[in-house]
């Protein structure tokens, strides 16, 4: 197989690159690893927060850049923010007020914490109590998850807000909702960091599974899709490849840097 000169790995978390535990299998390690040792930055893009995504990273022992909250932050492997994209606070308000009287569960991600009206659900939150409070800190509002087990409910939510201007509309499943800023997708703010590390577009190859790694795989040619992918994702992506479940990432990369073929992986 004739070598790519790729650059940047960049790919999604959840159903792409963790396996069906959320973690990251010793095989996708071990790949992710090697690439980085043959000069490829890694780089995660994920609609995790830092605190929920840098950990899975630090149990791997694989220092990542990130690319969180569906694109609202870009942080190097030590933590620090290079770019940063949130929603204005009058719009993250009347969100607020719209989510608070359909009585929908949901998580806002600031730089002052994140708060949840279920903490079961999201148990790195803190519980929304007085929103007054959270306000009255200034925060910086990075990203809405909305979740419901009541596809109805969810859909009716993302029909809704999908015609609102200044903020992007996404989901990473079927139970919910992601907002983020206008300018907050996975695909643009991975040009940004494309261009920080002054690689062209196509020097970059992603991976993801997910309708919210839609705008990466617009954006950048050598795009791969799990085999679980939804199915606008298979039908966009350049190559689809094998699932999570079967470390389909780390195949690839392995081939991509002249590495072990599937049958003696």
């Amino acid at each position: 197989m004739q070598k790519m000169a790729i650059r940047i790995l960049a790919s999604d978390l959840d159903g792409t690159l963790l396996n069906e535990e959320s973690r990251i299998s010793a095989k996708t390690a071990k790949a992710v690893k090697r690439a980085q040792k043959a000069g490829i930055r890694f780089i995660a893009v994920t609609g995790r927060a830092w605190n929920t995504a840098h950990p899975i990273f630090q149990e791997a022992e694989i220092k990542a850049d990130y690319i969180l909250l569906n694109g609202a932050e870009f942080r190097t492997s030590s933590g620090a923010i290079m770019y940063q994209e949130t929603i204005e606070k009058n719009l993250a308000e009347i969100i607020v007020n719209y989510l608070s009287t359909t009585g929908i569960d949901f998580e806002v991600n600031t730089n002052k914490g994140d708060f949840s009206t279920d903490t079961k659900v999201c148990q790195t939150a803190l519980e929304i109590q007085d929103f007054e409070k959270i306000w009255n800190q200034n925060p910086k509002i990075l990203k809405f998850f909305i979740f419901s087990d009541q596809s109805i409910v969810i859909e009716k939510v993302k029909k809704y807000l999908k015609d609102w201007q200044g903020i992007s509309v996404t989901s990473s499943a079927a139970w919910n909702v992601e907002i983020t800023a206008k300018a907050a997708e996975k695909g643009r703010m991975l040009k940004r960091a494309a261009q920080f590390y002054q690689s062209s577009e196509d020097e970059v190859m992603v991976f993801g599974d997910g309708e919210n790694d839609e705008t990466m795989f617009r954006e950048f040619r050598h795009s791969r899709a799990v085999g679980n992918a939804v199915p606008v994702i298979r039908k966009i992506a350049e190559k689809v490849i094998e699932s999570n479940r079967k470390n389909g990432v780390a195949k690839e990369i392995n081939q991509i840097i002249g590495g072990l073929q599937d049958g003696i992986f």
